[in-house]
């Protein structure tokens, strides 16, 4: 069963290996991973079929090296504003957002959520992989941000677990939404105006009660 594990190249992508991914990452969003040829994804790549397997050993390598390239680096980038930070919790919460989450929103790999959701059924272990691997660490970081919030006496005490997965499937769901719908449905929607609605509900719900 194919999951997303650590074995992920890391470094930054040859010239071949990005068009690799870049190729992979068009069809598996146009046509779904199942019906993916590697035999389409190396052609639209502009390389051979057996060029694909000197970088990655299955299509489920080449999906998570997708997953790596697109959504992975992008989180670990998010993360690296906590890294020494002793500043206001909400103001961190919305550069987050505002900036990593959106610039995410922007990219074409914002439809690998969609993707993963549309194939688990035929491949959970897609799925699983992702959910750990990614779902897992956006949430401890929404965790983090929250903690930090609290022990700097700016958020109340609450369910910082479940908070944070109030907040990242409220983020999820629209995702799913913006590449569900098609764009002229979709034209109207705002995506600050949204972050701004939801950070509002977030902080009027954890900030300490004034005292009279």
């Amino acid at each position: 069963m194919p999951t997303i594990a650590s074995d992920l190249p890391s470094e930054t992508p040859s010239p071949a290996r990005q068009a690799l991914l870049d190729a992979a990452l068009t069809l598996f969003l146009q046509k779904g991973f199942a019906a993916s040829r590697v035999d389409d994804i190396a052609l639209k790549a502009g390389i051979s079929k057996g060029a694909v397997y000197l970088h990655y050993a299955t299509k489920e390598a080449l999906f998570r090296g997708v997953v790596e390239e697109g959504v992975l680096a992008q989180l670990e980038r998010a993360e690296q504003l906590l890294v020494g930070f002793n500043g206001s919790a909400t103001g961190l919460l919305s550069t987050m957002l505002h900036t990593n989450l959106l610039e995410y929103w922007g990219s074409p790999s914002s439809g690998i959520m969609k993707l993963v959701v549309a194939e688990s059924q035929q491949f959970p272990g897609l799925a699983e992989g992702f959910y750990d691997t990614i779902t897992g660490r956006a949430r401890q970081l929404l965790i983090d941000i929250l903690q930090l919030g609290i022990d700097q006496g700016e958020f109340r005490a609450l369910d910082v677990p479940y908070t944070a997965r109030c907040i990242l499937n409220a983020l999820d769901h629209e995702l799913i939404m913006a590449h569900s719908l098609s764009p002229e449905v979709h034209s109207s929607f705002d995506p600050h105006r949204y972050i701004d609605t939801l950070l509002q509900l977030i902080t009027g719900g954890v900030s300490q009660e004034r005292k009279v």
